[in-house]
């Protein structure tokens, strides 16, 4: 069947061809399971037709075809906030919850963002797959896109906003490595020769923890402010940048087109019929709008080389040229938890292969897998789908 299905493959682009520039305005960062423009629905009029639309919302393709657009729910949807900045950390903090639901795709990458954080806090949680097809399992939020979490009965969205929140709210109950246990500031008046920019030096982003003490009390405090803004300016690089170098990465030829789609369909609850079907039609599409990925995300030169210079932007950058452990100084912060969420992603592709092996981000790598531990996952339902 495979082999059958392989050598539909030059049938399946010269289809692709035709799509292929409406699927690349509707083409997000987020390469494996959400997209910025993704549809609430879907609503496939053949079995192609579905598959297509399957694989786009896997992707994070945002419109495939108007045939390919369900009609809205029958129910109203319950309104959901989207946070203004996803990367503020909110003012109050709440109660941890007794119960955490994250509604995801398995191998969306700003999914296992938010299962990094939650895994690392060992806070118990239990997992609803979303069919990426019809979205039933969102079909009482407004809000159609992953992740989104239910704290008890609160909803939360945006995998930035999420693990904002949830920072604050395992500090406060004493749950966070990374609490500060410096000594208080001196008072106002003594501030004036605090040093260190927003986005300064390495020693500014060491987190508030208790080495930090005796530099957040010279600067006044400021210190623990510039490692709030420099944990900040590498989340944000996380979502801006390395995702887009990875998401290029993956797709860079037909093989790893393939060999990505597998790994995607393999972690689906799909019968074998269609993950296979999925798999061929998902990595021919994939495939042709890859080839346009280096332009629209301004990637110059060859994509591997760029991955690696992207990877040691960070060794060299947060973590001071690898003289420190973590971004967060000796235990990780949020801007750790993301990136090692983002590539624990691809782990079963090439790219992570080549990456682990061709820059100097192992190390970090291998002490977050250590510091994050086991699951924190408690139950795993949701969709099925052939």
């Amino acid at each position: 069947m495979s082999s059958a299905l392989r050598r539909l493959a030059p049938t399946l682009l010269y289809q692709t061809q035709t799509r292929a520039a409406v699927l690349q305005s509707g083409a997000s960062t987020r390469f494996l399971a959400i997209g910025a423009a993704d549809q609430p629905h879907a609503n496939p009029s053949g079995g192609r037709q579905g598959v297509l639309a399957a694989a786009a919302a896997l992707l994070g393709v945002g419109a495939v075809t108007a045939s390919a657009t369900l009609a809205a729910a029958d129910a109203p949807a319950t309104p959901v906030e989207v946070a203004a900045d996803p990367y503020a950390r909110p003012g109050s903090a709440h109660p941890l919850p007794a119960h955490v639901t994250l509604y995801q795709y398995e191998v969306c990458p700003y999914c296992c963002k938010v299962r990094a954080m939650l895994d690392y806090y060992k806070l118990p949680y239990t997992v609803i797959e979303v069919n990426p097809l019809t979205k039933g399992e969102l079909s009482w939020s407004s809000y159609k896109k992953v992740p989104v979490v239910k704290l008890d009965e609160e909803v939360v969205v945006d995998s930035s906003a999420i693990m904002s929140r949830l920072a604050v709210d395992v500090a406060a109950a004493g749950r966070d490595p990374l609490a500060a246990k410096a000594p208080p500031p001196p008072p106002a008046k003594k501030a004036s020769s605090g040093g260190g920019g927003w986005f300064g030096g390495s020693s500014s982003s060491g987190g508030a923890d208790a080495g930090a003490g005796a530099k957040d009390q010279a600067a006044g405090g400021a210190g623990t402010e510039a490692a709030m803004a420099e944990e900040v300016r590498w989340r944000k690089w996380v979502d801006e940048k390395l995702v887009k170098i990875l998401t290029a990465n993956i797709y860079r030829n037909w093989d790893e087109s393939v060999e990505t789609f597998k790994y995607i369909t393999d972690q689906t609850g799909w019968s074998w019929g269609t993950r296979e079907v999925a798999r061929w039609t998902g990595a021919v599409m994939m495939w042709q709008i890859g080839k346009r990925m280096p332009a629209k995300y301004g990637i110059e030169g060859d994509l591997r080389v760029a991955l690696y210079d992207t990877a040691n932007d960070f060794v060299d950058g947060a973590l001071a040229g690898g003289s420190k452990r973590f971004a967060g100084g000796e235990r990780p912060n949020l801007a750790d938890l993301a990136a090692f969420g983002v590539i624990r992603a691809v782990r079963q592709t090439g790219a992570f292969r080549d990456l682990m092996a061709n820059s100097r981000i192992a190390p970090w790598f291998a002490a977050m897998e250590e510091a994050v531990g086991g699951s924190a996952r408690v139950a795993t339902t949701g969709a099925k789908s052939g």
